[in-house]
């Protein structure tokens, strides 16, 4: 049995035993990413969270228990489930969503399937995508993705939200960069001797999400490159953040790519990749490129 027939089996059993509607889902994320879930849907409620099944076939196929593998999901959809309606009328009027607009970056060649969906402007490799804010005590902080629709019903551009993008951003989600030996030592519990750090710097936001896109902050790069008086060297770590590092004469980029390469298949999920490409901010013209 494949996750899918599992997914499948799953949302009859669950029905039955709750009698409740149980909706299969297929769910794509970042960089295609495929996942199989079910939605419980209550009476009086307009929500319900995708419980995604992949956690729970791979304890199937460990335990060969499928009651306990039953139990567990409905434990989770117990744990979750929203017995209110969620006010979205909010959405529908411009006025208040426009502050809450913000962008955040993907990889572009990833992504095609979505790209024709949502509004993006394409930046280096890259896609700049916009969302929305939500902040619900019902259901915790979030965001939504703008798709075309949402644009259409605003009678707005996609022009109109990267200009309110890149306002809203930085202060929605301030920047947060530190040396990346505090990262290290912070994971390690290991110090290491400043003579023995590398001259480089960890790039984000304070929730450590998206944050990649903090290197479209306005001044930010520029200040960095006045700091260490040297042009920038960027390598994609992940959505979530990148490393900065002086060029200080190196030309020589192969090292910093295949780095970039390694760590992009051990270390993320495919989720979190942004890019195998290392960029260079040059100071003299303000500008990033691929190298």
């Amino acid at each position: 049995m494949n996750i899918k027939e599992f997914t499948e089996k799953v949302c009859k059993e669950i029905a039955e035993i709750l009698g409740k509607e149980v909706q299969y889902q297929e769910v794509y994320k970042l960089n295609s990413t495929k996942h199989y879930g079910l939605m419980i849907l209550d009476s009086g409620s307009n929500i319900a969270p995708t419980i995604y099944m992949e956690q729970f076939y791979d304890m199937y196929v460990e335990t060969g228990n499928w009651r306990k593998t039953i139990n567990q999901i409905i434990t989770t959809y117990q744990s979750n489930s929203i017995s209110k309606r969620l006010d979205m009328e909010w959405f529908k009027d411009f006025d208040k969503v426009q502050g809450l607009i913000f962008h955040k970056l993907i990889n572009f060649g990833a992504n095609i399937a979505l790209l024709e969906k949502v509004p993006y402007t394409k930046y280096l490799d890259f896609a700049i995508v916009y969302c929305v804010r939500c902040e619900n005590e019902e259901i915790g902080d979030g965001s939504i993705l703008i798709h075309n629709s949402h644009l259409e019903m605003w009678h707005r551009t996609t022009q109109d939200l990267a200009r309110l993008a890149e306002e809203n951003t930085p202060n929605l989600y301030p920047l947060f960069a530190t040396a990346l030996k505090n990262i290290i030592q912070d994971c390690t519990g290991c110090s290491i001797p400043d003579e023995d750090a590398p001259p480089a710097f960890v790039m984000s936001n304070k929730t450590r999400l998206n944050g990649a896109i903090s290197i479209r902050y306005k001044g930010i790069l520029k200040a960095f490159s006045n700091m260490l008086k040297s042009d920038i060297v960027i390598l994609p770590s992940s959505v979530h953040e990148v490393i900065l590092m002086p060029l200080l004469g190196h030309k020589g980029f192969k090292e910093f790519k295949d780095m970039v390469y390694e760590v992009n298949r051990s270390q993320l999920s495919k989720e979190e990749f942004l890019s195998d490409n290392v960029y260079l901010y040059r100071r003299d013209t303000d500008n990033i490129e691929i190298v």
